[in-house]
């Protein structure tokens, strides 16, 4: 994939939230690497050098979560490329959009977005950041 457009609640770009793990690798082709969460029956899958991420489900492996990190090109979310403009900016664009994020280990979760970002208000660029996430994921 060449843009990573998010899609707030569906996806980004072509990966979809509830797709299976064999529709992502028919996109993505094989994964770099995969690892089984420790404390649940998810899975991870990495691509890029560790720069994008899926989160599978277990038994069904159903698509949850999509990471994304600083060296994919044109990680972008309502015409706003999150990683190409200074963190602190990002973060206030979107904190306009949804004005009541929350924080959770350093971690900041734009339910109304369906986002969750980190290392956007850091000096080292490089630890941001941006995970989509299905429906329901966040929610308490």
């Amino acid at each position: 994939m060449q843009q990573h457009i998010i899609t707030p609640y569906v996806g980004v770009g072509p990966l979809k939230f509830g797709m299976t793990r064999a529709d992502a690798h028919k996109i993505l082709g094989a994964p770099l690497s995969s690892k089984k969460s420790r404390f649940s029956d998810e899975s991870k899958d990495f691509w890029d050098e560790n720069g994008l991420q899926l989160t599978f489900s277990g038994g069904d492996e159903k698509l949850l979560e999509i990471s994304l990190y600083p060296n994919l090109p044109d990680v972008e979310l309502n015409g706003l490329k999150l990683f190409a403009v200074p963190g602190a900016d990002a973060f206030r664009a979107l904190s306009a959009l949804d004005t009541a994020p929350l924080t959770r280990a350093g971690t900041t979760i734009f339910l109304k977005l369906g986002l969750a970002v980190g290392g956007f208000l850091h000096s080292d660029e490089s630890d941001k950041s941006v995970t989509a996430f299905a429906k329901g994921r966040w929610d308490e």
